[in-house]
């Protein structure tokens, strides 16, 4: 039974346990540190790791009482004869506590290294409890190795930590090593209504999950939060009063809320939020409890309930809510709604407000059209008398008619000064890239940058379509790119392009990538001087000859 020395300490320490038996949610652990006990194979070092308020200062208190009680019974210490009674009262000489996040140094660990050799002073084991043992220094670990590994035979040391991926192998390895769990939700509201029967505190068992809950599995946390909601609220605080205290005022609507989200009713869902920002409710706090639902709203619709510590009635509550709605929906809701950001201003609404709408309308029809837009159509990537893609399998009119690209528009003729005849169209030669090249190149230019726009980037100008044959795409880079082809070439990279271009030309590419020259075909002059010359000429404007900045005819020196 769990005693205490003064009527005034703490609840955590007032009730902490004196048994292994009072242990809650470490039975594994307790049952082997007893058998331990009752055997006398005591081991000489324990490391007990585990999250903060689980038990670890506590077992490691048991476990010194127990090896020095005068008469324990299946390992369980008396808590009546002289030895057990000074643990209780907080004078036991044979237990030495450290804190090693503030001794962290090799002084300290010296220090404590050369006491090691006294005896005990009155019982049979002297114990040395160490907690946040993750805190010590490499020297101070590289000091306390040698004595852990072989310390005397009256000597146990308990190391305790919350982080155990911090302490060295070496050290581990030396000592048996315990994991502490964190609390289920009933082990949590047994403790609580135990010491609430003890304090004679009224409280539902409704604010006693509400509680548990808060604590995350902490029972140390769960006891003091108990503790400040009986000093505040007295003896009988309601469940209001515990839900205000822990700002779970609004996780009634919260449920609401995703019942007009899954109800497609955005009206609702406005006036709702609008109502709990009015209210000075947190929204930050809001939006959390509303997530937690979904969450647990998407467990139960998946048939996994039994791993959330949910009431019967809960249980059945979001079972007939999930009904609504499918899988998809809800995680959709989940989502939309976890990524709400308040970092602008907490207390706006805006960001569920988005986040609902989103959810209820669904895209905006702008998105979609964009999206349609950007979806490539599947054209013929070179012209006649060009290497050929494999022929492709028949499909239907209808799909036919849906991927034939609209007609475009013929280009105004140039008129043509006197006696001279329009330029015919110079036709492509080895190592050009003729216009349909061009496309394909820049269609899978665009649908890798949707993926990773700076790979997009290295196809840029950097290269041309040298052929595609039986599923192969040869990319043939000009010399001066090669960083830029070995960019393409690297397994990410290949295997970006690599489906950008089976989903652009509907079969399975494979990339290949070589270098060439890049060469200017016959008669098509330099286009040079931007876009407005360009324009010009189109429109029939010649280069001057002779004038200042003029030429003499060679189409490298027009502006």
């Amino acid at each position: 039974m769990s005693t205490s020395s003064s009527s005034n300490e703490v609840f955590y320490r007032k009730w902490r346990p004196q048994s292994f038996s009072e242990v809650v949610g470490q039975n594994p652990i307790t049952q082997t540190v007893r058998n331990s006990v009752a055997s006398g194979r005591v081991a000489h070092a324990y490391l007990f790791c585990g999250p903060r308020g689980t038990g670890k200062t506590s077992m490691g208190r048991l476990l010194a009482k127990a090896v020095n009680c005068l008469q324990t019974a299946d390992g369980e210490p008396c808590n009546t004869c002289e030895s057990c009674q000074s643990y209780l009262e907080g004078r036991a000489m044979d237990l030495v506590e450290m804190d090693a996040a503030s001794n962290r140094g090799i002084d300290e660990i010296r220090k404590l290294r050369d006491r090691v050799g006294l005896a005990p002073m009155a019982g049979r084991y002297k114990v040395y409890l160490v907690d946040e043992v993750h805190m010590l220094t490499p020297e101070a670990y590289n000091a306390l190795l040698k004595t852990l590994e072989e310390p005397p035979p009256h000597i146990i040391f308990i190391l305790a930590t919350t982080e155990p991926h911090k302490v060295p192998a070496t050290i581990i390895s030396r000592c048996q090593r315990f994991d502490f769990r964190r609390l289920p939700l009933a082990a949590v509201v047994s403790r609580l209504e135990y010491i609430c029967q003890k304090e004679g505190i009224q409280i539902e068992a409704a604010a006693l999950q509400e509680i548990a809950r808060s604590a995350s599995g902490s029972l140390r946390d769960a006891i003091n939060v108990l503790e400040q909601l009986a000093n505040y609220y007295g003896s009988s605080p309601s469940l209001e009063q515990v839900r205000d205290s822990l700002g779970l005022t609004a996780d009634a609507r919260a449920r609401q809320l995703v019942r007009h989200v899954l109800d497609k009713d955005l009206s609702a869902g406005l006036k709702l939020i609008a109502a709990v920002r009015d209210d000075g409710v947190d929204m930050r706090q809001f939006q959390r409890e509303m997530v937690d639902y979904l969450r647990a709203l998407l467990v139960v619709k998946a048939g996994a309930e039994d791993t959330l510590d949910l009431a019967a009635e809960e249980v059945e509550e979001m079972r007939s809510l999930s009904s609504l709605a499918s899988s998809e929906d809800i995680l959709r809701a989940l989502r939309g709604f976890g990524q709400a950001d308040f970092r602008d201003d907490p207390q706006s609404s805006l960001p569920l407000e988005l986040a609902l709408a989103d959810q209820v309308l669904g895209p905006s029809a702008p998105a979609q059209v964009a999206a349609e837009e950007v979806e490539p159509v599947v054209r013929p990537p070179f012209p006649a008398g060009r290497q050929a893609a494999p022929p492709q399998p028949p499909r239907s009119r209808a799909r036919q008619e849906s991927e034939r690209p609209a007609p475009r528009p013929p280009k105004p003729a140039a008129p043509s000064a006197e006696g001279e005849s329009p330029p015919p169209e110079a036709a492509p030669v080895a190592g050009t890239t003729a216009p349909a090249e061009d496309d394909l190149l820049q269609r899978i230019r665009l649908a890798c940058k949707e993926v990773d726009h700076r790979l997009a980037a290295y196809l840029n100008g950097t290269c041309e379509v040298k052929s595609l044959d039986n599923g192969v795409l040869v990319l043939a880079f000009y010399q001066q790119f090669g960083l830029h082809r070995e960019k393409i070439e690297t397994p990410a990279g290949r295997r970006i392009v690599e489906e950008a271009a089976s989903r652009l030309l509907g079969q399975t590419i494979t990339l290949e990538c070589t270098a060439c020259e890049r060469q200017r075909a016959e008669g098509r002059p330099s286009m040079r001087g931007g876009h407005l010359v360009q324009a010009a000429r189109q429109m029939g404007a010649r280069p001057v000859v002779g004038g200042k900045g003029g030429s003499s005819g060679d189409p490298r020196n027009e502006s």
